[in-house]
């Protein structure tokens, strides 16, 4: 699999959560971070400093406590065992306002698994001072599941973008030998690193050019027929990216693999599957001329290569991660044909 810069990995995180205008880029490219838990150190003490500055999110959580007197729901069988109202004191179940819950524990839960990893000293001591500031938040394990669970809403939204660094932490830490925690490298998991890629070319192009309309549609199979049960077990056709220009419709397939030309031939399985949308999303749209274009990182060689199939023109190319991100820029917005109209324009 190609190897992505620390750098560029933080690049294509900014774009994939469009967060890139809130982000401080010169900060990290001044420190050319060559290990990823410095990365994800520096950007989770940058995303949660304003939140602990500010104040913690709170909720409330249910507690059960001795108190004075009653309140909330009374526990009488506790209270009448421990002989409590002797004392003019009870056992009581009360709902407490506390910034202890679970989007906070996740945060400092992660920043505590940072700072057992190798650290550079000012990334170290940032996170400790975060972890000290949080200290009314209760350290548990966090589990995939807890990464699941949280719910946020317009007045916690803040935390998104904390709390996706938090779910990457978890996701490619590992205990190595001497059960010291290792970063395994965020490219291990080509699954997440698929979905980090189609998502950072969508939200590239829409931030990056205006000369298309970059959408995400999904496409009807034409003219299906069969019962409607039959109908419901079709796959689902969910393009990645559709780039909508003057007389230009170009359908994207991003594809995060490690073989892009297997033993020299495209890969069939990518090729039929861009080929299908093609076909429906023709047959759907007389009017509209599409393209399919099939992009990949570059593995070991540039791959720039141009068909005619079934009547559509393919464009398979591949896109260089590890190099300056200027050069990844200038190299993507230079893949995209100009639109159909600006051609005949320039002719004229």
């Amino acid at each position: 699999m190609t190897t992505v810069p620390v750098e560029n990995v933080y690049y294509l995180l900014l774009y994939a959560w469009d967060r890139i205008r809130d982000a401080d880029t010169e900060a990290v490219s001044r420190r050319g971070y060559t290990r990823y838990q410095d990365l994800f150190a520096h950007v989770l003490a940058d995303s949660v400093t304003p939140l602990v500055t500010r104040g913690l999110d709170r909720g409330y959580q249910l507690r059960s406590d001795e108190v004075a007197g009653v309140r909330g729901r009374l526990d009488l069988g506790s209270t009448l065992r421990s002989n409590l109202h002797s004392r003019g004191r009870t056992r009581c179940e009360f709902d407490e306002l506390t910034d202890d819950v679970l989007h906070n524990r996740i945060v400092r839960a992660t920043i505590r698994l940072l700072l057992d990893t190798e650290l550079d000293d000012r990334n170290r001591k940032r996170l400790r001072v975060l972890d000290q500031r949080m200290g009314g938040v209760s350290h548990v394990r966090v589990t995939g599941r807890d990464l699941t669970r949280v719910q946020l809403h317009g007045n916690n939204s803040a935390y998104d973008f904390a709390l996706g660094i938090c779910r990457i932490v978890h996701d490619n830490l590992l205990v190595g030998r001497g059960g010291a925690l290792q970063f395994r490298g965020f490219q291990a998991t080509p699954q997440q690193m698929g979905s980090l890629f189609e998502a950072f070319i969508f939200n590239f192009l829409k931030r990056e050019q205006s000369a298309y309309d970059p959408t995400r549609p999904h496409l009807d199979w034409h003219d299906a027929g069969g019962t409607p049960a039959s109908r419901a077990c079709l796959p689902k056709m969910k393009t990645d990216l559709v780039l909508q220009g003057s007389g230009r419709r170009i359908i994207l397939d991003c594809k995060f693999y490690g073989e892009p030309l297997k033993s020299g031939t495209v890969n069939s399985s990518h090729l039929y599957q861009l080929l299908a949308y093609l076909a429906n999303a023709a047959a759907a749209d007389g009017e509209a001329a599409y393209e399919g274009f099939l992009l990949y990182p570059m593995v070991t060689e540039r791959i720039a290569l141009n068909y005619q199939l079934n009547g559509f023109p393919i464009t398979i190319r591949s896109l260089n991660l590890n190099q300056p991100w200027e050069g990844i820029h200038n190299e993507l917005l230079g893949m995209l044909p100009p639109p159909a109209n600006r051609k005949a324009s320039a002719a004229a």
